[in-house]
């Protein structure tokens, strides 16, 4: 236990007291490329190293990264306009594009929710034994990929990383998944190379189109330099939204999801449904609205019904399942649901609330699947039917699931509740050409998603960890989650509820990027 949290500590210690040197001093060091530079150094050294120091390398970097992502988030000037910590290299200058990365207060907000499920998975991850080397060398990587593309302000190098993320998925589904695991893999990678495929001809098209024949997004966000017409606007929004909808599960293309985190290994599930899933929606803010705002006027109110959909389909769904982790994932969906409508608003207060519900979905997403898993590793089971009593041989570990129970319904005090109460607040504000309010409309329907969101997870709770024992076997042979399993699950709820109990550090930060965005775009008024 204390070689683990020395492994922990010193090295959170170090990034955090070094991050003003350099990030502010003389050594000046690009601090948004350490975050895209430390996973893949760490996959590097893992190749290298002994087998048996494969975690411990993988624990100390996600543990230095941590300390970057906190520091980053409390150092992030407020009073500064635009994106900070900018890194401009040109690439292929001749056609536009460049190395950029920027964070705003939104980016901010997804780099530390990077950083978080990182180290969680890492500590998760700890007694992988199967390919243990290569396991952490893709997990490594797929990080890379994520951080570059939440980072990135050049629409280029954003498709770049997101295609390098994708491709370690395939393998750690492919290889250290559970079930039909080959038949998930390639689904989950063909419905995500198909979505990028959207986006892919998406940019081209701006690029092609627009005066200024750049990648940059700031560039792009200019709509008098682009010269983007209102035509060309509402012909390819619809493409774009949809491209990084399949990201996030968007109906109807949402059934990779599911069978994906069915068969994945814990840290996937915890990576793909924390950080990779909530791209979607972050990067339909981060570029679909701002280059195409009149596109997404014309678009968006009927696209919330897709959204809807998302909600209320896979919560009802998720009431069928009889696999533990299929309700998890369909649950998943549903939340994703959730971040769409609210972008979908183009409310200040649904726009931001969509962002929260991201960061709030990625750590809460992130905790349940670490659960499942762990009690899976004990159980031997997922199937509904089998399991029941836990909590007299696992009460630590039954009580982390009530409270991620609590947080995924949306209690107050946890994050999910601050997420979706603006979510809700913005299509009740929401209204659509000159007083239609069809997000007021649509409002009830909504809630409805909530409470079956109720429903299943106290059923969820109540069939695995309550009641009799169904099997004698447990009480000698069931022990409660080890310190390692035990962390990470911990140090996730400590996150949820420091957005639920304060969320106004939270929401400021949101804010920072959205109310320029609604300046810019003007809403639906």
């Amino acid at each position: 236990m204390f070689s683990v949290l020395a492994a922990i500590l010193v090295p959170f210690a170090v990034s955090f007291g070094l991050f003003h040197s350099v990030v502010q001093g003389p050594n000046f060091l690009p601090i948004l490329s350490t975050f895209i530079i430390a996973p893949i150094i760490s996959a590097l050294l893992v190749m290298i190293a002994p087998e048996k120091y494969a975690r411990w390398i993988s624990l100390v970097v996600a543990s230095f990264v941590l300390g970057l992502g906190f520091k980053l988030f409390l150092n992030y000037q407020a009073s500064v306009s635009g994106f900070q910590f900018v890194e401009d290299v040109p690439w292929l200058k001749n056609l536009g594009i460049s190395y950029i990365l920027g964070v705003d207060g939104m980016s901010t907000l997804m780099v530390l929710l990077v950083t978080c499920v990182y180290f969680a998975g890492a500590l998760i991850s700890w007694n992988i034994s199967l390919r243990r080397k290569e396991y952490f060398v893709l997990f490594s990587l797929l990080v890379g990929g994520v951080a570059g593309a939440y980072e990135s302000l050049d629409l280029f190098f954003f498709f770049l990383f997101y295609e390098f993320a994708v491709l370690p998925m395939y393998l750690l589904v492919g290889i250290w998944g559970t079930g039909r695991k080959e038949y998930a893999a390639m689904k989950l990678t063909v419905y995500l190379l198909a979505g990028s495929a959207f986006m892919l001809v998406g940019f081209l098209a701006i690029y092609f189109t627009s005066n200024v024949h750049t990648f940059d997004i700031r560039a792009l966000s200019d709509l008098s330099a682009t010269g983007l017409s209102v035509s060309f606007q509402n012909t390819w929004f619809p493409l774009l939204f949809v491209g990084f909808g399949v990201i996030s599960a968007l109906f109807p293309f949402h059934t990779w999801s599911p069978d994906g985190y069915g068969s994945a290994p814990t840290a996937a599930s915890m990576l793909h449904a924390g950080v990779l899933k909530s791209l979607g929606g972050y990067s339909i803010i981060r570029v679909a609205l701002p280059l195409m705002p009149d596109g997404a006027k014309h678009w968006l109110p009927y696209l919330a019904i897709l959204a809807l959909i998302n909600m209320l389909y896979a919560a009802i769904v998720a009431l069928k399942q009889t696999d533990f982790k299929y309700v998890i994932a369909y649950s998943s969906v549903s939340h994703c649901g959730t971040i769409l409508f609210g972008i979908c608003t183009l409310e200040a207060a649904g726009l931001n609330g969509a962002v929260i519900q991201t960061f709030s979905h990625g750590i809460v997403a992130a905790m349940t699947f670490a659960l499942v898993g762990t009690v899976y590793g004990k159980a031997h089971t997922r199937e509904l039917a089998k399991l029941g009593g836990l909590t007299s041989v696992m009460p630590i570990l039954g009580g982390l699931f009530v409270a991620a129970s609590m947080a995924n319904v949306g209690l107050p005090g946890l994050s999910g509740f601050v997420g979706e109460f603006l979510v809700f607040l913005g299509s009740y504000q929401s209204g659509f050409h000159g007083g239609f309010t069809i997000f007021q409309a649509l409002f009830p329907i909504g809630v409805l998603a909530i409470v079956l969101t109720a429903i299943y997870y106290l059923r969820l709770a109540q069939m695995v960890f309550f009641g009799p024992v169904k099997d004698p076997h447990w009480k000698e042979e069931v022990k409660d989650g080890s310190f390692v399993e035990i962390l990470p699950i911990a140090f996730l709820l400590i996150v949820s509820l420091a957005v639920g109990l304060y969320p106004k550090p939270f929401v400021d930060m949101s804010n920072l990027s959205i109310a320029p965005l609604i300046d810019h775009i003007g809403g639906f008024k």
